[in-house]
């Protein structure tokens, strides 16, 4: 039994069940016990998933590539500005070590000017981080005190002032892994219900929270503030028990995220859905999945602190959330779509051939192809006004974006 467990069955007051969002919370941050606190190599060949920074370098060096290119255009505007590039629950460092290291060796110019910032609650991840990064290191910053971020009601941390950053925010599969609210539709009432996690018989079981007037009225206040009430007419087709699976945490960081933006991009990849795809028939179980040595699993309540517990961002939400705080919507398409277009600017860069070795072609296709990771992910960015044309890979473009990916390649 992982040591997660005794936290969680303490949280249990008085046989009285928990939202899902507060077992998700401490099966995955819970500090020491958590999932992403127990070893750094979680994601990859010898964890649960898989991400693009492990296919290999090529990954972190088109992102690298893109990066510099919005960099350089704040660069020419502010001469004499520092420039950031700001990322989001790094892991174990692997990716800003090798995003620092192809700045140093093609673009020197703007690795001198750059400070690279990791937002990492996590003492322990701040360690891995330390380690992996190397002599790098001495080119980060690690802002703000560690936190636990177990409890879904605690305020966001996101140690960034408003209006403080002239650079880049990102994030690579980060708000999949916020916890959520699992909210149930009770078509007798024609309101919103919810899941919560009770303990029966020695294990943990999916239970119908306790309803009164209040938690209704809470629950429509929340679907409202995200875009996310259906109508009527879907109201009246909506099976009973149908599951709708939202993360208030992961807009709130992403509204701060915006704000702390001077000028500059706030770009996320992940996977993910429209607020009207949340609904679609086959949704009807919800979009949680829980990922254990590669395998999903059909129990997300099995195993906490030892499987991974991942939910599909609501891409709609965030550009509402965005747009309110004042950026614009640039692009919104595939992982493919989005890397194939640099590989052709970097190409025409390096004199119309990719300076690419046989191994690095390989991870290309595999970030690209459909089959593996091109179709699975989307990359979703704003800005802040006056950068909308700025050196960006296409305008978007709606028959670009999917919402649907491959189970076995979503994590």
């Amino acid at each position: 039994m992982n040591t997660v467990v005794p936290t969680i069955l303490a949280s249990l007051r008085q046989g009285s069940p928990m939202r899902f969002d507060r077992f998700m919370g401490l099966a995955l941050y819970c500090p020491g016990s958590g999932y992403y606190e127990q070893k750094p190599d979680n994601p990859g060949p010898h964890g649960d998933y898989f991400t693009s920074v492990h296919v290999g370098p090529l990954f972190a060096e088109l992102l690298a590539f893109q990066l510099a290119d919005w960099l350089a255009v704040l660069a020419r505007r502010q001469p004499e500005a520092p420039l950031r590039c700001v990322e989001a629950a790094a892991h174990d460092g692997r990716l800003a070590r090798r995003i620092l290291e192809w700045f140093a060796q093609h673009r020197p110019d703007l690795s001198r000017r750059l400070r690279y910032v990791i937002l990492e609650p996590s003492e322990r991840r701040r360690a891995w981080q330390r380690k992996t990064l190397g002599p790098w290191a001495e080119q980060v910053d690690w802002p703000g005190e560690p936190a636990d971020l177990s409890d879904p009601d605690a305020p966001t941390w996101l140690p960034l002032p408003q209006h403080s950053i002239a650079g880049v925010v990102f994030s690579n599969e980060l708000l999949d892994a916020f916890p959520v609210r699992r909210l149930c539709w009770d078509a007798r009432a024609r309101q919103w219900s919810e899941w919560g996690v009770a303990w029966a018989q020695n294990r943990f079981v999916q239970v119908r929270m306790p309803d009164n007037p209040d938690h209704t009225r809470e629950r429509l206040q929340l679907l409202t503030a995200l875009g996310l009430e259906p109508p009527p007419e879907v109201q009246a087709i909506l099976p009973d028990g149908f599951t709708l699976d939202i993360s208030p945490g992961a807009v709130d960081w992403w509204r701060r995220a915006a704000r702390s933006l001077q000028v500059g991009w706030l770009m996320t990849i992940d996977y993910g859905l429209t607020a009207e795809e949340c609904f679609q028939p086959h949704r009807r179980a919800g979009t949680l999945r829980a990922y254990y040595r590669h395998r999903l699993v059909s129990d997300p309540l099995l195993r906490p602190g030892e499987q991974d517990l991942t939910a599909h961002v609501i891409f709609s939400a965030l550009q509402r959330a965005g747009e309110a705080a004042g950026l614009c919507t640039v692009l919104w398409q595939r992982q493919e779509s989005f890397l194939i277009r640099i590989a052709e600017r970097w190409a025409a860069w390096a004199g119309g051939r990719l300076p690419w070795d046989p191994a690095r072609l390989r991870q290309f296709h595999t970030l690209v192809h459909p089959e593996h990771l091109g179709r699975a992910f989307q990359v979703f960015v704003q800005c802040t006004p006056g950068l909308e044309d700025a050196a960006m890979p296409s305008k978007p473009e709606s028959s670009t974006r999917t919402a649907e990916a491959p189970e076995s390649k979503a994590r």
